[in-house]
């Protein structure tokens, strides 16, 4: 899409002074240069190589690590795609935008679509994600929590109580903004695990030498088969045991240990397995698999 030479000609009149206090006028920058080339990636090009330090290329490698949502144009695009990459040098230390910009495009075109990556920075970066999305649960969990909590208590509580927990409240969701940003800058499909063949109805273990379970139970276990990435669920025993229903334990080999919690605090200990699990990186993604579909938390403690 380079323009002819007559074409240019006229163009180039409007880049006179263009990049004079670049960063703070960006857009009209990034808005002229798309007009005279027609083309995104040729105005990546130009204004990285003209600022490294606040510009990258959007490239279609780096465009899929970050899953960047599609806008109404190409200049609005970028934009978003610069914020991202910003975040990224600014929380891993890079120097420039572009050696993020770099950085992301090895780890789609080295790791990603490689067989197997064995290097330790990108297993320090699976871990990254799965922190990240186990704050996120546990943080949007506590957020439905407390917005019931303020419904239950409003009419008996004074005002100046109720404004604390509304403050609270806002903070909360400011947290889980940040985080849900931060979450949905990972690459796609970094971490995978296999699906199960099985029927929901061939998941389920249950020794009916034991008491037969109850109606919450029963109905618990059922939603539980039904997700795709759970491959048996284990009844193992009832117990006594406070509330929540949660994960109560994550194994190195990726079985969970479940509590389901009745009112009664009358608890049927489950253990739930995926396909398989090559690590505790990819036991905790499961988990978090697993709170998310049943809503439930992920309080990692002793087995009980």
């Amino acid at each position: 899409m380079i323009p002819s030479w007559w074409q240019y000609r006229t163009e180039v009149k409007k880049t006179r002074g263009l990049f004079k206090d670049l960063t703070k006028n960006e857009r009209r920058v990034i808005s002229v240069l798309y007009s005279i080339f027609k083309n995104i990636e040729v105005t990546s090009v130009i204004l990285r190589f003209i600022d490294p330090e606040n510009y990258g290329i959007i490239s279609p490698p780096v465009r899929c690590a970050l899953r960047l949502p599609a806008k109404d144009n190409y200049v609005d695009e970028y934009l978003d795609y610069l914020s991202i990459l910003r975040m990224y040098a600014a929380e891993y230390s890079f120097i420039t935008v572009a050696d993020a910009d770099i950085a992301l495009w090895t780890l789609v075109e080295r790791c990603l679509r490689d067989k197997g990556p064995e290097c330790e920075n990108f297993k320090r970066y699976q871990e990254r994600m799965i922190s990240i999305e186990e704050e996120y649960i546990r943080k949007s969990q506590l957020f439905k929590k407390m917005q019931d909590e303020i419904l239950e208590l409003v009419e008996g509580m004074a005002a100046e109580e109720v404004a604390k927990k509304q403050l609270e409240l806002e903070k909360l969701r400011r947290e889980i903004r940040d985080l849900t940003r931060e979450r949905d800058a990972f690459p796609a499909n970094l971490i995978k695990l296999d699906k199960s063949n099985r029927k929901p109805s061939e998941k389920i273990i249950h020794d009916w030498r034991e008491p037969e379970v109850d109606a919450g139970q029963k109905h618990f276990m059922q939603k539980l088969a039904e997700d795709v990435y759970v491959n048996q669920i284990i009844w193992s025993e009832n117990i006594a045991a406070k509330r929540p229903t949660r994960i109560s334990a994550i194994s190195e080999s990726g079985e969970l240990t479940i509590l389901y919690v009745n009112k009664d605090n009358y608890a049927a200990k489950l253990k739930v397995r995926p396909v398989s699990c090559p690590d505790r990186t990819h036991a905790r993604f499961f988990a978090n698999i697993i709170a998310k579909s049943m809503n439930i938390p992920v309080i990692d403690e002793k087995p009980p």
